[in-house]
């Protein structure tokens, strides 16, 4: 793989990347939802909120249908944000995102980072005007 390749947007690279996540994408949902500490039917009733339905979207038998590797049915990809927020992972989505080179982020996160980044760069700033300054002052006799 030449320099060209490897810094092409892998969106627009001719050779396509492999997308198959499907078996790593339920182990990792079975894996959040194994850790988030709630059963299934608590997962079921999360999603529903976060879903704002009025009728039962979600249960326990959906759940387990949609995430059993041999079941042919499939969660629609609109519940993703909804199921995220019920495990309290974003790892499902990462996994998705993964064979594009791309990862959610938490726009919180990088709002404080840059927020940090800044106060360094203003600091720097105060501290190269002080030196301009002690530089053109001119010492006096006392």
């Amino acid at each position: 793989m030449n320099n060209e390749q490897q810094l092409t947007n892998i969106l627009d690279a001719e050779i396509p990347p492999d997308c198959d996540v499907y078996h790593q994408f339920v182990h990792c949902v079975n894996a959040c939802m194994r850790r988030c500490g709630f059963t299934r039917a608590g997962l079921a009733t999360r999603m529903n909120q976060a879903l704002k339905v009025l009728e039962v979207e979600v249960d326990e038998a959906k759940l387990n249908k949609w995430f059993a590797p041999s079941q042919p049915n499939h969660m629609p990809i609109h519940y993703l944000p909804a199921l995220c927020w019920a495990t309290k992972s974003m790892e499902p989505v990462n996994i998705l995102l993964s064979p594009l080179m791309f990862k959610a982020f938490d726009q919180r996160a990088q709002l404080l980072q840059k927020h940090a980044e800044m106060e360094m760069q203003k600091q720097q700033i105060e501290k190269s005007q002080q030196e301009i300054l002690n530089s053109i002052t001119i010492p006096t006799d006392q």
